[in-house]
């Protein structure tokens, strides 16, 4: 899983913008591991996995488990990869339709019914040396989100909605230790969308991660 996959999975399973207005249904998919490695659900169209309960434990994304959505053998599906083997009863909890939340801009000629919508994208990563040993190194990344609409107020709302739950989850990221909300821009007009539609962005940096070569 890389940083902006996190945060574009964060971004969807966080709400920032409700599931009717990304036109998603949110549902279970049920079952009893044996010592199972993985899983596959067969639904084409899953956007992202809010949860996975395996026996009463709540599994932990990265450290517990990664999946793709657009796995295919034959079909697109989602396959979701375990760090260790699993037993038990499972509940997994996932996103499935359309989508309105994604990790690059939206097209200029997308119809106003196609808003509010919302891209999560990385600006810059900065490297630095973790030591003197030539195999450490230490990263931040820049990450923008940016919430397009004809409402300001909407806009403002779902902007005040995502640097509260940025504070207040700051240390629950897998890639980075610590993630802290930054600069936070006015709520403009959306140049090349037409008169109605506006945008404002907030930026984050995704701190302390640690790679070895």
């Amino acid at each position: 899983m890389t940083p902006l996959q996190e945060m574009l999975r964060w971004a969807r399973n966080n709400d920032i913008l409700t599931i009717a207005e990304r036109g998603v249904t949110t549902t279970t998919a049920t079952g009893t591991f044996a010592g199972e490695t993985s899983l596959l659900i067969a639904v084409t169209n899953i956007k992202n996995i809010r949860s996975i309960v395996v026996d009463s434990v709540t599994l932990t994304l990265g450290t517990d488990y990664d999946y793709d959505v657009n796995f295919s053998d034959t079909t697109i599906k989602t396959k979701i990869t375990f760090t260790s083997a699993q037993t038990g009863a499972y509940v997994v909890t996932y996103d499935y339709g359309t989508d309105k939340i994604f990790d690059d801009y939206p097209r200029s000629d997308l119809k106003i019914n196609s808003y509010p919508r919302m891209s999560v994208e990385m600006i810059s990563e900065t490297t630095d040396a973790y030591g003197i040993g030539g195999t450490t190194f230490i990263e931040s990344g820049l990450y923008t989100f940016v919430i397009y609409g004809e409402d300001q107020k909407m806009i403002k709302e779902r902007m005040e909605s995502l640097r509260l739950k940025l504070k207040q989850q700051a240390k629950n990221f897998y890639n980075f230790p610590f993630v802290k909300p930054v600069n936070r821009g006015p709520v403009i007009k959306s140049d090349g969308r037409g008169q109605t539609i506006l945008h404002a962005n907030q930026d984050v940096i995704g701190m302390f991660k640690v790679d070895q070569v």
